[in-house]
C-alpha cells in the first residue's frame, strides 16, 4: 500500500477498510462470514508488516467486524463498511451490544456456561428461583491487560425455547465447564429467523468503584414483539476510553 496516509488517515485503518471491502465484494458462506487468509500470507498480498496489519485487524475486532477463534479469523461480510452502507438494506446489530473504542486496540475473550442467576435477574427473566440458565461473559481489554469493557448476559426460558441455536448451546454447556470464546455475534439475526423481533431498551447509570474509577454502567433489556422477556445484559465500560452510541431506527 502507498507510503503517506491521505487526509491524515492512518494506514492500518485504510487497511482495515480494504479487507473488509475485498470480503464484501468475494462474499461469505450462508451465515455471512469470511475467512480470511493467515497473517503473514494477507500482509504479503496486501503489501503491509505484519505489525500493521495486526493493528488493522484489532481495529475491525473493536467495531465487531471481526472474529478469531480456533478455526481462523473472519470477517462479518453482511456488516457494511461504515464509510459505505448498503442502500436499502439494514444489518442485524451484532451481539454483545457495546462500546466503541476510537484508536484502541483491543482484545476481546467470551465465555459460556448455564447457571443460576442473582434473584433480581430472575424476576426479569421469569425464571423461578434458582433455575439455571444459559449465561455469556464478554470483556475487551487493552493489549496491556487493562479491562475497558465487561458484559454478562442472562437468557430467558422463552429465547433458549425458541432460538434452536441457543437451544443447541446449552445442551453443550449442561453440566460441563464452561465454553471459551462462544460465537454468539449474530444472536439477534438468529432470534429475527425463528420469527422474534427483539426489541431493547437502556437503563443507564454511573457506577463509582472505589475512589478513583468510574464506570457507566447499563442495563439492557431485551424482549420479542409479545412483550416476553428474552435477555437481560449488565454492561459496563470505562467512559474515559471509550463511547456508548445508540441507534435508533423506527418500527416498519
Amino acid at each position: 500500500m502507498s507510503g503517506a496516509p491521505p487526509g491524515g488517515v492512518p494506514l492500518y485503518m485504510r487497511l482495515a477498510e480494504q479487507i473488509i471491502q475485498d470480503a464484501q465484494r468475494l462474499g461469505g458462506d450462508a451465515s455471512g462470514l469470511r475467512r480470511i487468509p493467515a497473517e503473514r500470507v494477507l500482509a504479503a498480498s496486501m503489501g503491509v508488516n505484519r505489525q500493521t496489519l495486526r493493528r488493522a485487524l484489532e481495529h475491525l475486532r473493536a467495531r465487531g467486524l471481526m472474529h478469531t477463534d480456533r478455526s481462523g479469523t473472519y470477517t462479518y461480510t453482511g456488516h457494511s463498511a461504515p464509510a459505505r452502507p448498503v442502500a436499502g438494506r439494514r444489518s442485524p446489530p451484532l451481539f454483545p451490544a457495546g462500546g466503541t473504542f476510537p484508536g484502541l486496540a483491543v482484545r476481546s475473550r467470551a465465555r459460556l456456561s448455564y447457571e443460576s442467576v442473582p434473584p433480581p435477574v430472575e424476576a426479569l427473566l421469569g425464571l423461578s428461583p434458582e433455575r439455571p440458565t444459559l449465561v455469556h461473559r464478554h470483556g475487551l481489554t487493552l493489549l496491556c491487560g487493562e479491562t475497558v469493557q465487561e458484559a454478562v448476559s442472562y437468557f430467558s426460558p422463552t429465547a433458549l425455547a425458541h432460538v434452536p441455536r441457543l437451544g443447541r448451546r446449552v445442551r453443550r454447556v449442561r453440566g460441563r465447564a464452561a465454553q471459551s470464546e462462544p460465537d454468539l455475534r449474530h444472536l439477534y439475526l438468529w432470534m429475527a429467523e425463528s420469527g422474534l423481533r427483539p426489541v431493547r431498551r437502556d437503563r443507564v447509570r454511573v457506577d463509582r468503584a472505589g475512589c478513583k474509577r468510574m464506570w457507566l454502567a447499563v442495563r439492557q433489556f431485551v424482549h420479542d414483539q409479545f412483550d416476553r422477556p428474552l435477555e437481560v445484559t449488565d454492561l459496563r465500560i470505562d467512559p474515559r476510553r471509550g463511547e456508548l452510541d445508540y441507534t435508533f431506527v423506527r418500527p416498519s
